[in-house]
């Protein structure tokens, strides 16, 4: 049970807590929140615009690349299938076997010189003979060409035509010399039966001629692969590499970017790229970072192909280098208005927080302190710093006419419940200078005023140091008293022991100024009086009445009357002693009679203050 109470009492606790927030902080938040999340949001939408714009951009130019190799490639090698199409077809038409064949042959020299892509033309017989013509190597024209390759046997292209779905097909890759190449084959049939294929020769290097990029994509490099990877076409600028190695593996190439492509991850790239079979790769060769396009093709008979190209990757993200660059500059820019938006919250909350400030004055009565507050240039604050002037000034001016001490009393414990007229025991001081009328008529008024003040403040100051009440100023007179509106037991005790300081301050003042040396009665009674709000409702005094107020006034009047008693001295009353404790540092000077009081008071004396003082 104790300690779910323990938990309660901590909860209950914690709801009573109130955080209290810098209003510049607060301002200074405000601003930076909203210019950040403002900032932050365009800046995100511009990023994100940009960004499937820049990769929108780059995906179609990714796609047009690839189209345009696969476009090259088609250049290169259609009219070629369209030739042997052609040739098959022209040799169809003959009646019969022989003159089919004969028709072929004389065909080729006309075909070479019409299709540039082809560099030779074979025909294969049943019999194992085979028929061609090439190109000459000084370009003058065509020449007989026998090849005596076992690519080009009948047998051998039969079994290959068997398992393709079209005519023309493409034939096997050759190697084996300084000019790989290709074959592209066609069937001559009569009835029913395949009486020749006729082959066309197309070499890669012609194919690599036809990949090369334009001076202004000189690091771009381009290829073409087979669906094994092994290299159809290359072209390059920057890698010169020996076209003899076409037709081998990319590991035996010897380009490291096309080296490491199989063992690449394809990149996320979009749905569009995907659906046309397009690929994104970043391949890291050791030195640099490239980014590669390859997308996967079928030739007229059905042959699986690649097409490709890379290039180092900022030049192939261009785009993304500048956008990251403006999005790093438009952080610079957030963060910079967040700055601004600070100094300008700072600076307009500036003239707040010293109104906080001066409020902090009100509320601990330093209106001593209090300062005029600037003007400003915003018309409400400017209201509120004027309205606060004039307060300033006001309680400054009422400061000097209410006690400090007993203003500050009612506001801690509430002016309604602390200054509602009670009956009470308190007790009670009064002071008056000795002769102050023969000594004020040797001196000016103001300079009577200065001493008067000067005095005054030497009794407030004791008053207060023991948490006595001033109630008011009387002449030369002041009236004190302890036990309200703050409730205390030893308010005798208080009052002997503000009345020993008082004299140790006359005497101090005596010493300094000794031409404005005075002698001061001080009487201190205890008894029954009405503390509280006294007066009419547009004009109250917080004050003591009552028949001790006017025993303490008779016991100063009668200081100055019982002899030996000259010069500064404190009498108390019987009352007061036995409240005190009957304290050690009295003297008893007897019982006697006071105007409007039946019956003797006892007197005592401080001991302090016998002496002879002159």
């Amino acid at each position: 049970m104790k300690f779910w109470n323990g938990i309660r009492h901590r909860i209950t606790s914690v709801s009573h807590c109130y955080y209290k927030l810098s209003l510049t902080w607060l301002v200074s938040l405000t601003f930076v929140t909203v210019v950040t999340l403002c900032g932050g949001i365009v800046l995100y939408m511009s990023v994100m615009t940009n960004l499937k714009n820049t990769r929108s951009l780059i995906e179609k130019a990714s796609i047009m690349s690839t189209q345009a190799i696969d476009k090259g490639a088609g250049n290169y090698f259609m009219p070629v299938f369209s030739a042997i199409k052609g040739v098959k077809q022209f040799a169809e038409e003959f009646p019969d076997r022989k003159s089919a064949i004969e028709a072929t042959r004389h065909s080729f020299r006309g075909t070479l010189f019409g299709v540039e892509s082809a560099d030779a033309l074979v025909m294969s017989l049943p019999d194992g003979t085979m028929l061609g013509m090439k190109r000459a190597e000084n370009g003058g024209g065509v020449v007989e060409y026998i090849p005596k390759l076992p690519l080009f046997k009948f047998d051998n292209l039969k079994k290959m035509a068997a398992q393709k779905t079209q005519n023309p097909f493409w034939g096997d890759f050759y190697s084996g010399n300084n000019n790989p190449f290709a074959t592209i084959t066609g069937s001559i049939d009569k009835d029913g039966k395949v009486i020749a294929y006729v082959s066309a020769i197309v070499t890669m290097r012609g194919l690599g001629a036809v990949l090369s990029s334009d001076e202004e994509e000189a690091d771009v490099t381009r290829f073409i692969l087979s669906d094994k990877f092994r290299v159809l076409a290359y072209a390059s600028q920057h890698n010169k590499l020996d076209q003899t190695n076409l037709l081998t593996k990319l590991d035996d190439f010897g380009d490291p970017v096309l080296a490491e492509l199989e063992n690449s991850e394809v990149q996320p790239f979009s749905q569009k790229a995907r659906k046309k079979g397009v690929e994104l790769h970043v391949i890291y060769d050791g030195e640099e970072m490239y980014v590669l396009v390859l997308q996967k093709l079928k030739s007229p008979d059905g042959a699986a192909y690649y097409v490709g190209e890379y290039q180092l990757a900022n030049s192939r993200y261009d785009e993304f280098s500048r956008l990251i660059d403006s999005v790093f500059a438009g952080i610079a820019i957030v963060f910079l208005s967040a700055l601004i938006a600070i100094f300008l919250a700072r600076r307009l909350s500036m003239p707040l927080k010293g109104i906080a400030q001066q409020a902090e004055k009100f509320g601990a009565l330093e209106f001593e302190h209090l300062e005029a507050l600037p003007r400003s240039h915003i018309r409400e604050v400017d209201q509120i710093t004027t309205a606060m002037n004039a307060s300033s000034s006001g309680l400054q001016a009422m400061s000097k006419y209410i006690p400090k001490s007993l203003y500050s009393k009612l506001m801690a414990l509430g002016i309604d419940r602390a200054a509602k007229a009670r009956e009470a025991e308190l007790t009670i001081l009064f002071t008056d200078i000795a002769g102050f009328t023969s000594l004020s008529e040797h001196k000016s008024a103001g300079d009577i005023a200065g001493l008067l003040n000067n005095h005054f403040k030497l009794l407030v100051t004791a008053v207060e140091a023991h948490q006595g009440t001033v109630d008011k100023f009387i002449g030369d007179g002041m009236l004190a008293f302890w036990g309200a509106p703050d409730e205390v037991k030893d308010h005798a005790q208080r009052a002997i022991a503000a009345a020993e300081d008082m004299v140790k301050a006359v005497r101090a003042a005596n010493a300094e100024n000794p031409q404005d040396a005075v002698s001061v009665r001080i009487a201190i009674h205890t008894g029954p009086v009405i503390v509280g709000n006294v007066g009419a409702v547009e004009r109250w005094n917080y004050t003591v009445v009552g028949d001790a107020v006017n025993v303490c006034s008779r016991l100063q009047n009668l200081a100055g009357t019982i002899p030996p008693m000259v010069g500064t001295c404190v009498v108390l009353s019987g009352e007061t002693v036995e409240e005190a404790g009957n304290p050690d540092n009295i003297t008893y000077r007897g019982s006697h009679e006071i105007r409007g009081r039946k019956g003797k008071v006892d007197v005592w004396q401080l001991n302090s203050t016998i002496c002879n003082e002159q």
